[in-house]
């Protein structure tokens, strides 16, 4: 999972606070930006004629880390409260870096959310309390440098080249194609619906593609799915979107064993397998809520309530099921904190997308594909699977689908 080295810093201040402030960090930053680590962005960047606001966004979305430059003026200015809530956003979405340096004395100690971060200079002390401000930026510098190589590492924390192979793993379809030598999970895997249950055991449909675009609007998830429902395939999906957003998912497994033992443990040890550690990365040197257990076939837990109560000191975590209904846990606040969602069916829209894909496989050039024959096939396959599957012979699943038109 190559990256870019260098981060994209952006600098949300008031204007009043420019050339008091800002130049000054700015000068005090350049060393930063001189060793390639990372390029600063604030509004004096927008040309004459650009779409100012939207200029603004675009930055604050392509942001790893964002600084908050926090003073009387910065709090009282809808603009720069507009952006602190968009900043808090992408870092629950995101989990972008976002650091408030506090440039004179003001009541950002009562402003919600602010205060639970860690503020420059050390202990927030106010820029403009120092006798000499270029130690105030030093402090700043230091602080940030270090938060910045931690970003980097982030960045470029690699997954191994075994557990890369495991994510694309469709098992026994991996060699079912007859004009592919190996079929990869990106090759075939379709979004299937999900049923989300409330408390009450009522139940709304939602597609699990609103559930990967909203993945973080969700802490804490158990997913259930009966046999070959494509559990496992969900975890991995899921893995590698969470990666993408930068956050550290962890995927732990062992129906062997039933999960005795420590979970933390299991965890630590999956994260030895699943990612590089060549450049010394600790998992201990990651905040636990950047780190997202996906724990598949809990079901098989000997000590299911232990196992969920240690994962409480992660803000995240998944865990996949064959019943929700079914988890044998006292403690009801324990499972209120989840969000449930079961694997339906596939529908006949879904079942034949997956059949058309299935079909239009092949390692040859895309010119020699007859894409009228596919559909044929396809229309008469369905028409087949459609039978079988109304008489309830198999349940539709992508994996009972395939393996009967293989």
């Amino acid at each position: 999972m190559e990256q870019n080295k260098k981060l994209k810093l952006f600098i949300s201040y008031s204007h009043k606070d420019e050339k008091s402030y800002i130049d000054d960090f700015k000068k005090h930053i350049h060393t930063l930006k001189d060793n390639g680590l990372i390029e600063d962005w604030y509004d004096r960047e927008i040309l004459a004629g650009e779409d100012f606001q939207n200029k603004i966004n675009n930055n604050l979305e392509d942001a790893d880390i964002i600084c908050l430059f926090i003073s009387a003026n910065f709090l009282s200015s809808p603009s720069c409260k507009k952006e602190k809530e968009k900043a808090l956003e992408l870092r629950k979405k995101k989990g972008i870096s976002v650091i408030p340096i506090i440039l004179s004395h003001c009541g950002w100690l009562d402003v919600e959310d602010i205060p639970k971060f860690l503020a420059l200079p050390n202990d927030g002390k106010p820029i403009s309390k120092f006798e000499d401000p270029d130690e105030a930026w030093l402090g700043v510098y230091e602080g940030l440098k270090k938060i910045i190589e931690k970003e980097i590492k982030f960045k470029n924390l690699k997954i191994t080249e075994e557990f890369e192979s495991f994510l694309q793993d469709t098992e026994m379809l991996t060699n079912a194609h007859s004009e592919k030598e190996r079929v990869l999970l990106d090759d075939i895997f379709m979004p299937p619906d999900l049923d989300k249950f409330n408390d009450l055991g009522e139940h709304e449909e939602i597609s699990s593609e609103e559930l990967f675009k909203n993945l973080l609007d969700y802490p804490r998830i158990v997913i259930a799915g009966e046999n070959q429902s494509g559990k496992t395939s969900l975890c991995k999906v899921m893995f590698k979107e969470l990666r993408k957003r930068n956050f550290v998912p962890v995927y732990i497994s062992d129906e062997k064993d039933q999960f005795r033992g420590r979970i933390e443990n299991k965890i630590l040890e999956s994260f030895h397998k699943q990612y590089d550690d060549d450049d010394g990365f600790d998992i201990n040197e990651i905040d636990k809520e950047r780190i997202i257990p996906i724990i598949d076939d809990f079901h098989f837990a000997k000590n299911k309530e232990k196992h969920v109560k240690d994962l409480s000191v992660y803000p995240r975590c998944i865990l996949i099921v064959d019943d929700i209904f079914s988890l044998n846990i006292e403690d009801e606040k324990l499972l209120a904190s989840f969000t449930r969602f079961k694997i339906s069916e596939f529908k006949p829209t879904l079942r034949n997308e997956l059949i058309k894909k299935w079909r239009r496989l092949t390692d040859k050039e895309i010119r020699d594909i007859d894409y009228r024959d596919i559909d044929r096939t396809t229309e008469l396959i369905d028409s087949t699977l459609g039978e079988t599957i109304g008489k309830k012979i198999m349940p539709a699943y992508p994996f009972f689908i395939l393996s009967a038109i293989v």
